[in-house]
Order: structure tokens, then C-alpha cells, then sequence
């Protein structure tokens, strides 16, 4: 019946080509402005599985109580002097507070008053003392300064130190440099400012320091590039940034936004690119293996009329393209010819012997049911994700599926009223390895079946190595700036993206939690709101107390306010560059003879130079000074804190209004292998089971992709051979289709392993899919070869040819697939290349020898038999 239906409807297209191929256009047409103007893109990651269980209410709760930490930008501000990291730092985070109409809050915990005036009081006890060491061996040049607000007292405590009989004292290096560095500033006309506060306490210069400002800003789902405003906003204000340390400091963006973000541009650019390269790989491969180019321009324009139908059927029955979902419209360049290779080479095989309209309608009586059960296999494939949570597959299927049945219909459409207005293609040509496949599939068919089957045991044993990938990072690019500098953040233990957290009922209830949590292996620490307090506040408080002592000369009100003219400092000058002579004429010491040295060379060009030079030589020293000084007067003098004390934004991250508090808790171990996380996350959430953090979140997302996965390639498998059972009504030769198919899904696998690309959320959909694009050229080498007297003549008649060309191009499109910077979008085309290679050679080698050894060529009859190429 199906036959005579796709002959009758063969015909009709053939009688009215024009008609057909007129209202083809006007629908495409139509289908491309739905496909245009209703296009979206769903960037809503976290809808991309249906996440209805305990773990996910335990995370909403979290994010109701604390709202703070629901999708934050971290501004990363970094560099090798802490001061400077601050500075900026501290007016960036000012510029961002002012976008009110962009960013709702801006939280910056280590740039603000508070910091400012507790900073001596945070730092353990060693680093405490090593600071008041070097403020002592600072502090006459400190005095000279803030007794009578200019250079005088200094450059005369330079001279008498210089003149006098005893050595030079502790800290006459450290002035003698920075008394250079200012005038070498000045002489050169820098007016940068000098970080006074970094060059007293001489930071390491190897060192790295950071400070991370935490932005939440309005986003809109209803864009293809939902957190577009707020990146741009933040790449804006900080490209506007004028401070004078910018080209001093490195700022970065990373956090939940900008991956997310990244991700999404990912997506989208490597659709375009890999789509563009698949155009071209698709009409390369057409002219190596048609040489038609009539067959070239019929499969062209199917491919694009089925691309644009499933495009605009994308969007009148999902709505809108999520990061999965999107990558269909490029993997439908290399599917939607596959059909039309097919109708194209039977068609130029049937011309060969039929005139034009009685070969159309043959082909479509003879291959059209086996086209149109091959796109059922192909949807069944696709749509073996629909029922299960993860809807950003699901999705996908529903797409991929209805873009099949489209594939099929505009092939069974299009191709014979196009052919029907042209003139004949150029004949058929065999394979060019045709004598190759003869020799291994014809003359040594056992041994081929045989070695098949061992080469399954052998991947199957491989396979089983096969590893999930629950990190939900993975599909980010580890490339982009967001991903380097949240993995630099964890590597230097400024943050981490792996630790729990515990909302604790109460402060008590916080710390009980602690004192039960820091017993576990698992756990290297585990901090509570009282631990955001200065942990040695008594040791500390008795060192600044001694130290206010020694330096209580710094905060002496001024003495001299009288002007200093710039003969009065020409004089100084003149009499520290004798001193500095005669000193450097009698040093032994290496690093006091290049003080020295420099500081020579330094006053010689200042005292050549006029007035100005001079006065911004006090004014890079003095006035920045006199701040750090009055910044000592309160650092040194701090208060003992409780929560309290604590500013209000940092206390409602730690404390909700209603008394929960927050217990961080952070792995012993590495938890990125699943094994450690899973021991992780099971230790703590036996001691609270109310927990969240990424651990938990990974692995449950991981839990519900790995059973998707499951479920998909249970209904795919299971779909599929039921349609094998009733298309080739042969239990054997349903299952010999099946071989190619599972050694294919098994090498996948084992190459994975080997290359180290494990499954992740993204290339699951690799599995099912080799099952229901494959059993396509199952069915066709089947139906082919009990038509065949033998398998010689299978390896020589069009089907394998045109299994191999159709795989091909398919192949070409996944290969344009791997070269995407979206792991997710590059992993999938990985696999799928190495899965169409495998198959492709499998179904064309290996499953005709099978059917050589184990099934037999057979007379069918005409109700049983769906005729194929």
C-alpha cells in the first residue's frame, strides 16, 4: 500500500513539477520569515533540566533566604601590590553603584571603611609584627614628614644621618629609595602617585593579591543574550576606569553570569561558524563522490528547504532554541541529505535502463517506503529524550524529530520535480574502493564476521571504562577569561567553587554544626559567622598597643606650618648630594652603595631642574604620605569587634534576617573526580543533611542527564528494533543490523576513554543517536542485499555507494561541529565523527559479511519487501 501510495504521489509531482516546486518556494518563503522574525534562544541555563527534588527546594530555600548569592558577577581585581588592587578595586566598585539602572547590588567586602580601619587588626600575629618591624625602621622619615607637612625635616634627617659618626639607621635604605623613586617621577613628568602604603610595607612582589566585588544586576530571559546588558555595562565601566594604578592592577570577570554568558556567545557563534563550514564540507564531498552537478544542485536545495522548514517548525512547536537544542540546525546540513543522496543516485541508477518519468516513479515506489521508515528510525532516535527530565534534549528531540519527517517529505517532494525539469544527471560510477570491499566483504566474508564480532568484545571491554562528567563546568570554555580566573581564584584559595554550605537555624545551632563537620575527613575547614571576625583580636590588640608607643612622634600635631620655598629645598638638596657623596665614596655594602648610587644620580638632575620639577618632587612624597599617616592614626587604633560590628552588607550574607546563619564548608580532597565528590558530599550530608553548594548540584544534575541517557537509549533501542522487526520480519538479520550499531556505540565509548573525553550533559545525545541514524543503513544494506544474488553483487549495485556518501556528508557536519569553542557543542561533534566514520565502514564492511555468514540472500515477496537502493 505504501508503495503504490509514494508511486501515485511520485507521479503527480512528476505531471505538475512547476506547480510543486512554485508552491515549495512560497512555503519557504513563509517559513523563513517565521523562522527569522520568531526567532529566540531560551539562555536560561538552569531550565534546561527538570530539577523537582529535595536537593533543588533545599537550594531555592537557600536562595530565598539569602538572596545575595543568587547570580553574581565576580569583578576580579588583581595584582602584585595590595594597595593598588585596592584602590581600584574601591572606585570601581563605586563606578558600578552608580549604574543603579543595571545593577541592584554591588558588594565589595575588602575595599570600604571598615576594611580600612581593622586591616592591622585581621593579620595573623607574624605578619603583624613583620609590619610594625618595618613602620619602626619608617618611622623618623614618618615624623619628619607629618612635623611640619613638607620635605624639610625629612631631607634634614637624611643629612644628619649622612653626617653623623654613627652608622647609617635601619631604615635610611628604605627613604633613601623612596626619596629616588619620587624624583625620578618627577623629573620624568610622571604624575602617577606613588603607593606609599605598598613601598612602606614592602609587599612581595612574587605574590598575587585579589579582591573580588560581587554584583547582581537585572537580566532579561526574553534576549538571546539575557546577561548582555550587565556584561557590557561592567566591560564598559571598567574600560572607562581613569584611575591612576588601572595599567597596575588586572580586572577580570568571572562567576555564574559571565559563564553562563560565555556559554550562550559560544553557542551561537559556533553554530554560525560550524554551520558555515559544514556548507562547505557538504559541497566539497558532493563533488568528490556525485560528479553531478545537477544531483549536486537537487541535494543542495533539499538540504536548505528542509533547513529553513525545520527552523521555522523550531519555533511555531518549542518556541525558542536553548545551548543544546541550537546545534540541530547545523547538524541538519549533513542529515537532510542523507535522503536525497539516496532518491539522487537510485534515480541516476534507474535512468540508466528507464526513460526519465518511468524512473522517477520507480524510485519512489522502490525506495520511497524505506526513505520514509528510515526517517521514523531517525526521529526515534531524537525523540527518546522527549519523555525523560532533561528538556534541554527533550526539546531537542521534539526539533531533530519533526526535522526528519520534514527531511523526508521535502526528498520524496522535491527531488523528482526538480529532475523532472532537468536533464539527466551523468552516469553512475562505482566506489573507488569498490575492488577493496570486494576482496575483504566478498572472497573473505568469515573472516571479516568473525573478526567483527572479537574487535565487539574487545570495545565492549574498553567501554565499560566509560566515565560521566557530573562537573555542570564542562561545557564552559576552559579557554575563556571567565574559566581561567575562576580557576586561578581556586587554585590561590581566594574562593572556591566547590565548597557546601549549611543554613544553620541559629548562631548556636551554626556552631555545633562546626564543631561536628571539622571532625570529618572530608572537610579541611568549615567557617561560621564568628570566624569572619579577627581570629587573633587579643594577641593583635596588645601588639598595636605597643606599637602606638614607638610611634606616637608620627601623630604629634604640626609644628611648622611656614611656607618652603624651592631655594630653601634647592639648599637641602645641595647639602644632601654632598652627604650622599661622601657616603657612597666610603660604602662597602652592596645594597646601600645602589641606594645611594640612584639617589645621587636623582638629586643631581632635580637640583639642574627648575622650580616646578621640584615642587612635584614634595608634592608625589608629602601629601600622600600625610594620608597614610592619618590612616596609621586609626589602623593602629582599633576597637575589639563583635558581629555587630561588622558592616551591614557583609553581616546579611552571613546572617538572614530571620537568625539562619550560614556554615561554609570546604572539601579535604580535589572533588572533581565524582568518587571524592559523592564521599564528600555523603559525609557532610550525613552530620547536615539540609546542605547545598555545587557538589550537591553537579551531582544531582549528573544523576538526572545519566538517567535520561539511560531511558533514551532504552526507548531508542527498543523503538528501533521493533521497526527493524517489522520492516525486515527476520529476527537474525534484525539482529546482525544491530551489530554495526552497538560496535559503533561501544567504540564511541572506548574512544572516549582513551582520549579522555568523558560523557557529559551535552554529548549524551551521541548514544541513542547512533542507533537511529545508523539503522538507516541497516535497513538499506538488508532489503538490498536479499534482492542480490550475492554479495558480490551488493558490493558493486548504488546502496553502498550511496551509504557511503550520504555517511559522508553527514560525517563532514560533525566533523565542522568539533571545531566549536563550546565544549558541549565540541564534544558532541568528536564523538559523532568517530561514531559516522565507525559507522559508515562498519555498515558497508562488516554487516554484508555478516549477512553473508549468517543470513542468505532470499526471494521476497512483493507485500514483504520494501525495495530500497
Amino acid at each position: 500500500m505504501l508503495e503504490a501510495l509514494l508511486a501515485n504521489w511520485t507521479a503527480w509531482v512528476v505531471k505538475h513539477a512547476r506547480a510543486v516546486l512554485t508552491i515549495v518556494l512560497l512555503a519557504t518563503m513563509g517559513a523563513a520569515w517565521v523562522a527569522v522574525t520568531q526567532f529566540q534562544m531560551n539562555s536560561d541555563t538552569s531550565r534546561l533540566i527538570r530539577q523537582d527534588t529535595d536537593w533543588k527546594r533545599t537550594h531555592d530555600t537557600f536562595l530565598d533566604t539569602f538572596p545575595q548569592y543568587y547570580r553574581n558577577t565576580f569583578v576580579v581585581v588583581s595584582g602584585n601590590q595590595p594597595n593598588k588592587v585596592s584602590q581600584v578595586a574601591r572606585e570601581l566598585a563605586s563606578d558600578i553603584r552608580a549604574h543603579t539602572e543595571v545593577f541592584k547590588s554591588v558588594y565589595s567586602p575588602a575595599s570600604n571603611d571598615f576594611v580600612d580601619a581593622n586591616a592591622l587588626l585581621y593579620l595573623h600575629p607574624e605578619t603583624l609584627n613583620d609590619t610594625v618591624s618595618k613602620l619602626a625602621d619608617a618611622q623618623p622619615f614618618l615624623t619628619a614628614i607629618a612635623k611640619d607637612n613638607s620635605l624639610r625635616s625629612a631631607l634634614q634627617l637624611a643629612i644628619d644621618a649622612l653626617e653623623s659618626d654613627e652608622p647609617l639607621p635601619a631604615g635610611f635604605i628604605q627613604m633613601s629609595d623612596a626619596l629616588s623613586m619620587a624624583a625620578e617621577r618627577a623629573i620624568d613628568g610622571n604624575d602617577k602617585p606613588i603607593s606609599w602604603r605598598d613601598e612602606l610595607f614592602q609587599a612581595d612582589a612574587d605574590a598575587s593579591y585579589y579582591q573580588v566585588i560581587f554584583v547582581q544586576g537585572a537580566q532579561n530571559f526574553g534576549e538571546d543574550m539575557p546577561d548582555g546588558l550587565i556584561i557590557n555595562t561592567l566591560e564598559s565601566v571598567i574600560d572607562e576606569l581613569a584611575h591612576p594604578y588601572i595599567e597596575d592592577v588586572t580586572v577580570r570577570l568571572t562567576g555564574q553570569v559571565p559563564l553562563e554568558h560565555g556559554e550562550i556567545l559560544s553557542a551561537m557563534n559556533s553554530a554560525q561558524f560550524a554551520g558555515t563550514l559544514a556548507m562547505a564540507i557538504l559541497v566539497g564531498v558532493l563533488i568528490w563522490g556525485v560528479r553531478s552537478l545537477r544531483i549536486i544542485a537537487a541535494t543542495y536545495l533539499s538540504m536548505l528547504v528542509g533547513l529553513i522548514w525545520t527552523a521555522a517548525f523550531a519555533m511555531l512547536t518549542v518556541g525558542a532554541y536553548n545551548t543544546i537544542s541550537i546545534i540541530f540546525l547545523v547538524m541538519f546540513i549533513g542529515l537532510g541529505v542523507d535522503f536525497a543522496v539516496h532518491l539522487c543516485l537510485k534515480y541516476q541508477e534507474a535512468r540508466t535502463e528507464l526513460c526519465k518519468t518511468e524512473a522517477l516513479i520507480g524510485t519512489g515506489h522502490e525506495l520511497g517506503p524505506a526513505i520514509a521508515l528510515c526517517g521514523v528510525t531517525s526521529a526515534i532516535g531524537f525523540l527518546a529524550f522527549v519523555p525523560t527530565d532533561y528538556i534541554g534534549l527533550a526539546e531537542m528531540g521534539i526539533i531533530s524529530g519533526g526535522g526528519m519527517i520534514i527531511a523526508v517529505m521535502i526528498s520524496l517532494t522535491l527531488i523528482p520535480a526538480f529532475f523532472a525539469l532537468v536533464s539527466d544527471p551523468r552516469p553512475p560510477t562505482d566506489l573507488p574502493f569498490v575492488g577493496a570491499m570486494t576482496n575483504i566483504v566478498a572472497d573473505h566474508s568469515k573472516t571479516t564476521a568473525y573478526v567483527t564480532l572479537t574487535l565487539a568484545v574487545i570495545l565492549t571491554a574498553i567501554a565499560s571504562q566509560a566515565s560521566f562528567d557530573y562537573s555542570t563546568l564542562s561545557l564552559k570554555d576552559p579557554e575563556s577569561e571567565a574559566m581561567t580566573t575562576l580557576q586561578e581564584l581556586q587554585d590561590e584559595d581566594v574562593i572556591t567553587d566547590y565548597a557546601l554550605t549549611y543554613m544553620a537555624p541559629d548562631l548556636d545551632a551554626a556552631d555545633n554544626a562546626k564543631e561536628r563537620l571539622n571532625g570529618l575527613a572530608e572537610v579541611s575547614e568549615v567557617r561560621v559567622p564568628g570566624d569572619y571576625l579577627p581570629e587573633h583580636q587579643d594577641e593583635n590588640l596588645y601588639i598595636l598597643e605597643d606599637a602606638s608607643f614607638f610611634l606616637e612622634s608620627v601623630f604629634d600635631p604640626v609644628e611648622m606650618n611656614e611656607a618652603f620655598s624651592d631655594a630653601a629645598l634647592l639648599k637641602l638638596l645641595v647639602e644632601l648630594q654632598t652627604g650622599v657623596e661622601t657616603a657612597l665614596a666610603s660604602s662597602t655594602a652592596a645594597e646601600l652603595s645602589q641606594s645611594l648610587a640612584s639617589l645621587n644620580a636623582a638629586i643631581a638632575v632635580l637640583i639642574e631642574s627648575n622650580a616646578e620639577t621640584r615642587a612635584k618632587f614634595t608634592d608625589l612624597i608629602v601629601p600622600p604620605i600625610r594620608k597614610e599617616i592619618d590612616w596609621l592614626g586609626t589602623a593602629l587604633f582599633p576597637d575589639e569587634l563583635a558581629l555587630r560590628d561588622l558592616p551591614e552588607d557583609t553581616r546579611s550574607r552571613l546572617i538572614s534576617p530571620d537568625g539562619h546563619a550560614i556554615v561554609s564548608i570546604t572539601p579535604a580532597e580535589d572533588v572533581l573526580p565524582v568518587a571524592v565528590m559523592r564521599r564528600f558530599t555523603k559525609a557532610v550530608r550525613e552530620e547536615v543533611p539540609e546542605v547545598t553548594g555545587r557538589p550537591i548540584l553537579d551531582i544531582g544534575i549528573g544523576e538526572i542527564v545519566v538517567k535520561a541517557f539511560a531511558t533514551a537509549i532504552g526507548l531508542a533501542v527498543i523503538g528501533i528494533f521493533a521497526v527493524l522487526m517489522l520492516t525486515l520480519r527476520s529476527f537474525v538479520d534484525s539482529i546482525l543490523v544491530f551489530i554495526p550499531l552497538a560496535m559503533t556505540a561501544m567504540l564511541t565509548l572506548a574512544v572516549s576513554v582513551l582520549i579522555g573525553l568523558p560523557l557529559n550533559m551535552a554529548n549524551v545525545v551521541v548514544i541513542p543517536l547512533i542507533f537511529g541514524l545508523g539503522v538507516d543503513n541497516g535497513i538499506h544494506i538488508v532489503k538490498r542485499f536479499h534482492q542480490c544474488a550475492d554479495v558480490n553483487d551488493l558490493v558493486h549495485c548504488s546502496t553502498p555507494k550511496a551509504v557511503f556518501l550520504s555517511n559522508l556528508t553527514t560525517l563532514g557536519t560533525f566533523c565542522a561541529l568539533s571545531f566549536s569553542t563550546h565544549q558541549g557543542i565540541y564534544s558532541i561533534g568528536v564523538l559523532l565523527t568517530v561514531a559516522l566514520t565507525a559507522l559508515m565502514f562498519l555498515t558497508i564492511i562488516a554487516l554484508p559479511a555478516l549477512l553473508a555468514t549468517f543470513s542468505s540472500p532470499k526471494v521476497l515477496t512483493q507485500e514483504s519487501v520494501v525495495h530500497t537502493t
